[in-house]
């Protein structure tokens, strides 16, 4: 059966989760952040550098320690879904979502029916070995997975209340780079036009039921960690 998703449990009780966003391939850093008490790590499907092993070398890491493992994926097919997936990830984060009928297919995707129509394959021996009861390992598959949907174009932005009353999405967020370009603003997310957008559709997505991610969710860039704890030990 599936760990537990505490991405999806901070939803559920109001509480803060603390995580990673990793943009390289290196189980040493998920073991070494471990020790800090993080509830996930974010893995970047989309812009980091991520094969298939390193993405199950990743989740098996993580799942070792206690942590939740995430990932933003590249596109919202089926096919790269299902990889994520059958790899380990318990969240998926999805980009370039701009519209209801596309984010009704992640998903079909994402999701064993009755909620969707995922894929079974054989994936990592844990998910296909000793296997007892079939329907009640898809229910707890369902059950354990965290989805979320990112606005990055003024379709998005218009669909975002609908989407956030889909079942089976458990949170919105705003790629606020690609949404500014969308927009006419490039390079310029913090342009008041943008936020305004941004807060409205929040509060269309809030009054859905569904949290932003925001709400409940701190996490750093790997880069920052480096950085700022190189600086802090060494100095300037």
């Amino acid at each position: 059966m599936p760990q537990r998703n505490q991405v999806k449990e901070g939803i559920a009780s109001g509480s803060r989760v603390r995580g990673i966003h990793l943009t390289f391939a290196q189980p040493a850093v998920i073991e070494s952040l471990a020790l800090v008490g993080l509830q996930f790590i974010y893995i970047d499907g989309e812009h980091g550098c991520f094969d298939w092993r390193d993405i199950e070398a990743a989740c098996i890491t993580a799942e070792r320690h206690g942590i939740t493992p995430i990932a933003r994926v590249p596109d919202r097919t089926a096919a790269t879904i299902t990889g994520f997936l059958d790899r380990g990830i318990q969240g998926l984060v999805v980009p370039h979502v701009d519209s209801l009928a596309d984010a009704q297919e992640v998903i079909d995707a994402a999701y064993f029916a009755p909620l969707g129509n995922r894929s079974f394959g054989g994936g990592r021996p844990k998910f296909v070995l000793g296997i007892d009861d079939m329907p009640a390992h898809l229910a707890a598959c369902n059950a354990a997975l965290s989805l979320c949907i990112m606005i990055e174009s003024q379709g998005g932005l218009d669909a975002a209340g609908d989407i956030a009353a889909l079942p089976g999405v458990d949170y919105l967020s705003f790629g606020l780079n690609d949404l500014a370009q969308s927009l006419g603003h490039a390079g310029q997310p913090k342009q008041p036009a943008v936020q305004a957008a941004v807060a409205e559709a929040t509060k269309r997505i809030r009054a859905a039921g569904k949290p932003v991610r925001e709400d409940f969710m701190n996490f750093a860039w790997i880069n920052e960690v480096l950085v700022t704890g190189a600086r802090q030990l060494l100095g300037d």
